[in-house]
C-alpha cells in the first residue's frame, strides 16, 4: 500500500467533520420550511375551529327552537284537555244530581208500596181469603213501579238543553245565510197566497211589516227574524204531538189518552207508557221516521219561500228548488235533530218529560218566561209578535204526602224562548 500523505488526511478527516456537523444541525432553508408549514396547518386549524363553533350553536338554535314549539304546542294540548275534564265533571255533576232525585222518588216509592202492601195484608186478615187478589195486585203494581223508577235516563238535563241552544244555533246560521244570498227587487209586489199563508203561521202585523221592499233592500235584518220565526214556529208545531208524523185522527187519540195517563199515574208509568207505544208505533210503521223527517224538511223550504216572496225577493231566491240546492244541507241537520230530540224525550227520558216551547203571537210579554230579542236596546213592552228561538219546558208529576192520587204537576221553564214584540215596529219603520 502506498504512503498516505498529511495533506490527504488533513481533508479527509475535514470534510468527515463538517459532514457530521452537518447531519447533527439542520440547515436553515429547512428550518424556514417547516415555520411555514406549521404556520399554514394553524391557520387551517384555527377556521375549522371557528366554523365549528358557528355549526354548534346553529344546532342548538334550531334545537331550542324546536323544543320551544313543543312546548307551546303541549300547553295548547293541555289547556284543551283541561276545558275538556271541566265539561266532562259538569255533566257528571248533572248525572250525579239526577241520580240522586231519582233514588229519592225511588225510595218514595218504595216506601209507599210498603206502606199499600201493609194495608193490604191487614185487609186481608179482617176479610179472609177472599181479598187475596187485591194484595196481589198491589204486589205486581209495586213491582212494576220499582222497575220503571230503576230504569236509567237516556240524557241528563243538561244534556238536553244543550240541544235545544244546539237547534235555535242552526236556526240563527240558516236564516243568516238566506238573507245573505237572497236578493231583493222594489219592483217585486210579492204574491197574496204567500203574504196570506205568512199571516196565518206569524201574525198578520209581522207579515205587513214583511212588505215594505225598499226597507229590505237596503236593512233585510226584519226578513231574518221572520226566517227564524218560521222555522221556530214550524219545528214548535211538529213537537207538540205524540209522534212525527202521525195522522191526524191517530195523533189526537194518543196524544189525549197519554196526557189522561199523565194526571191519573206516577211518573214512571206515565213515561213508560209514553215510550212503549212511541217505540211500537214505530215499530208498526218502520217508514214513518223517514216519511216524517221529509215532511219537516219540505214545509221548512215552503215556509221559507212564503217568507221570502212575502218580503219581495226576486223570483230565483224564492222557488223551493233553489232553497233545497243551496239550504238542503243546513236543513238537514236541523230536521235530524229534531228527529233525535224527539226520540230522546219520548223514549229515553222516564224521571220527567221535556217539551220544546214557543210564545203564540199577541200574547202579553212576561220576562219570567220569555226573553225579549231587543231588551238590550229598551224596555220590553207590547204584546208578542213572534218566536225567534225555542224554549225548554220540563213537566214532572210528584206525589203529595206519599199519595200518588193526590199528585201535582211541577212546571219548570229551562230555556226562555227569544221573542219579538209589537213594539219592533218602531225600530224598522
Amino acid at each position: 500500500m502506498p504512503p498516505i500523505s498529511l495533506q490527504a488526511m488533513l481533508h479527509g478527516l475535514y470534510n468527515t467533520t463538517v459532514e457530521f456537523f452537518a447531519l447533527r444541525n439542520p440547515i436553515s432553508s429547512g428550518d424556514q420550511s417547516f415555520g411555514s408549514i406549521d404556520s399554514n396547518t394553524r391557520e387551517q386549524l384555527d377556521a375549522t375551529d371557528h366554523r365549528s363553533r358557528d355549526t354548534n350553536l346553529s344546532h342548538m338554535r334550531r334545537g331550542f327552537d324546536s323544543i320551544t314549539n313543543q312546548l307551546a304546542h303541549s300547553q295548547g294540548e293541555v289547556a284543551r284537555l283541561e276545558e275538556r275534564c271541566r265539561g266532562l265533571e259538569k255533566a257528571l255533576k248533572g248525572a250525579r244530581e239526577m241520580l240522586e232525585a231519582k233514588e229519592a222518588d225511588l225510595q218514595r216509592l218504595r216506601s209507599l208500596e210498603s206502606t199499600r202492601s201493609e194495608g193490604s195484608k191487614n185487609v186481608l186478615t179482617r176479610t179472609g181469603s177472599g181479598s187475596s187478589s187485591i194484595l196481589e195486585e198491589q204486589q205486581a203494581r209495586s213491582q212494576s213501579n220499582e222497575i220503571f223508577m230503576t230504569r236509567i235516563d237516556s240524557w241528563s238535563g243538561q244534556q238536553v238543553i244543550q240541544a235545544v241552544l244546539d237547534l235555535n244555533s242552526e236556526i240563527i246560521q240558516f236564516a243568516t245565510s238566506a238573507i245573505e244570498l237572497c236578493t231583493f227587487d222594489q219592483n217585486n209586489f210579492g204574491s197574496p197566497e204567500a203574504m196570506q199563508d205568512t199571516s196565518a203561521r206569524l201574525s198578520p202585523n209581522f207579515a205587513n211589516l214583511l212588505s215594505a221592499r225598499e226597507r229590505n233592500m237596503q236593512d233585510p235584518t226584519l226578513v231574518g227574524l221572520a226566517l227564524q220565526a218560521g222555522v221556530a214556529t214550524c219545528i214548535a208545531r211538529a213537537m207538540t204531538g205524540f209522534a212525527l208524523g202521525l195522522p191526524t185522527r191517530a195523533e189526537t187519540t194518543l196524544s189525549q189518552v197519554y196526557s189522561h195517563i199523565f194526571y191519573a199515574e206516577p211518573q214512571p208509568t206515565s213515561s213508560r207508557w209514553r215510550a212503549l207505544t212511541h217505540r211500537h208505533v214505530h215499530t208498526l210503521y218502520p217508514g214513518l221516521a223517514e216519511y216524517s223527517a221529509e215532511e219537516l224538511r219540505e214545509t221548512i223550504c215552503r215556509w221559507t219561500s212564503d217568507i221570502l216572496v212575502a218580503a219581495c225577493a226576486t223570483h230565483e231566491s224564492t222557488s223551493r228548488k233553489w232553497i233545497r240546492e243551496t239550504f238542503g244541507e243546513q236543513v238537514g241537520r236541523m230536521v235530524k235533530a229534531v228527529v233525535a230530540f224527539a226520540q230522546i224525550c219520548k223514549e229515553g227520558i222516564m224521571s220527567t218529560n221535556f217539551d220544546i216551547i214557543m210564545v203564540e203571537p199577541n200574547q202579553t210579554f212576561d220576562e219570567r218566561v220569555m226573553v225579549d230579542a231587543f231588551g238590550d236596546y229598551g224596555s220590553s213592552r207590547g204584546a208578542v209578535l213572534a218566536t225567534t228561538e225555542l224554549g225548554l219546558r220540563r213537566m214532572t208529576r210528584r206525589a203529595i204526602g206519599g199519595r200518588e192520587e193526590d199528585g201535582t204537576v211541577e212546571h219548570q221553564i229551562l230555556v226562555r224562548p227569544k221573542v219579538i214584540l209589537d213594539s219592533v215596529n218602531t225600530a224598522f219603520t
